[in-house]
């Protein structure tokens, strides 16, 4: 089987998606390639799918596969849309429940929490590099100390300064209401831009008022409006630990362990997943935490930086700048960003499994979909320079590590 299909029999495993799910979208996902289809309704559920190019049988909760492996992977990735991405075009409110109003929280992207490992060390680099200059220039020794010293205040300093600027949202304990407005995907531009419009002006309303928002919200919208959920979403509180809504445009959360332990997590990512998704990133961030990723990340940034001063001080002046000085240095470079890259994926599948030792499983995988859907595998070279492993990999380490924990 291919990425798409594997991953549709992953989810299938994990329970993540259900024979019901699949039979619900089966004509839709390659409607006009499918001849027949038979059901078991016995103890199990069973389906087998005739298409004109190829046939797929689920039964026990697993997929399997004949015929035109392309097709049939087209076929699985669409039905990953339609099962656990959905169809439409999405218009997404969020309120804090403040007791006697619901308060709009801002979702208008105003800046980004991706914190990339890659991008994180190249700057703490280039300005470990500028302070190592300037303290030379200035002839303050570089010992073992200071150039421990100044990488620690140098990240902490830039960490520090990045949660500052960001507008967020403490929301620790507390409740969002989500209003989704789902719409067809052909909607005409100026209903939608009417309804974001309405959806704009918006800045509080008393919980009587929710009725009347909705209503306003069909008025606008009218036949076009395929459905209008309203989901009461309630934010752990965890001791310690302080939880911030970020309005930013990426399906996204990081977590803090310097000065404060801190969870960030994007409007768009509440906009994106559920209840129980949204609880399994933030336990995932939280694993984060409790595994000290944040020491870890330090640790190798200081080591990176005690080999960068030996060879900007002490190597290069002696043998000077020549090309064999110069390729050493950019491969030291190199070969740093790809062990910071490598330690962050092994620190995200660990993140992942603390997710799922908290009873996460089913709800963690989707997530994972739903955040990077339709990009879920990449060609191995590429995987070198990902700070994240694939969606494809994680979802199939969580069945592992599921059936570990069953005693499969």
């Amino acid at each position: 089987m291919r990425a798409y299909s594997k991953l549709l029999d992953s989810l299938m495993r994990l329970g993540s998606i259900k024979v019901s799910d699949i039979m619900r979208n089966l004509s839709t996902g390659n409607n006009n390639d499918l001849l027949y289809v038979i059901y078991s309704l016995n103890s199990d559920i069973s389906i087998e799918a005739y298409f004109t190019r190829f046939y797929l049988a689920i039964t026990n909760g697993s997929l399997r596969i004949r015929g035109d492996l392309k097709k049939a992977d087209e076929f699985s990735k669409i039905m990953l849309r339609n099962t656990v991405i959905g169809n439409g075009r999405k218009l997404v409110m969020l309120f804090k429940d403040n007791g006697e109003e619901y308060v709009k929280i801002p979702t208008r992207p105003t800046s980004s929490i991706t914190m990339n490992p890659a991008v994180s060390f190249i700057v703490s680099s280039i300005l470990t590099l500028i302070i190592f200059l300037l303290l030379t220039k200035y002839g303050i020794l570089l010992t073992l100390a200071v150039v421990i010293a100044q990488v620690l205040l140098t990240n902490i300093a830039y960490t520090y300064v990045s949660f500052l600027r960001m507008i967020k949202l403490r929301v620790n304990g507390s409740n969002i209401i989500k209003v989704v407005v789902t719409l067809p995907i052909d909607v005409p531009e100026d209903t939608l831009a009417r309804l974001v419009s309405y959806a704009s002006s918006i800045k509080s309303i008393s919980k009587s008022q929710l009725t009347l928002l909705i209503s306003g919200l069909r008025a606008i919208g009218g036949s076009m409006i395929t459905s209008i959920n309203v989901e009461r979403i309630s934010m752990p509180l965890i001791k310690g630990i302080n939880v911030y809504l970020v309005p930013s445009p990426e399906c996204n959360a990081v977590s803090l362990n310097l000065i404060n332990k801190v969870i960030l997590v994007s409007t768009k990512l509440v906009a994106c997943l559920n209840e129980d998704e949204l609880r399994a990133v933030i336990h995932h961030e939280l694993g984060h935490i409790i595994n000290k990723d944040t020491y870890k990340a330090l640790v190798a940034s200081v080591v990176y930086s005690l080999v960068s001063a030996v060879m900007l001080l002490y190597v290069i002046p002696r043998i000077g700048l020549t090309l064999v000085t110069v390729s050493a240095y950019a491969l030291i470079a190199l070969l740093a960003i790809v062990i910071s890259l490598t330690l962050s994926r092994i620190n995200e599948t660990k993140a992942d499994l603390y997710a799922l030792s908290k009873g996460y499983k089913e709800s963690l995988a989707t997530a994972l979909v739903k955040v990077t859907y339709p990009s879920i595998h990449s060609p191995l070279i590429k995987q070198v320079f990902l700070s994240h492993p694939t969606t494809l990999s994680r979802v199939n380490a969580i069945l592992k590590a599921s059936k570990r924990l069953n005693g499969k």
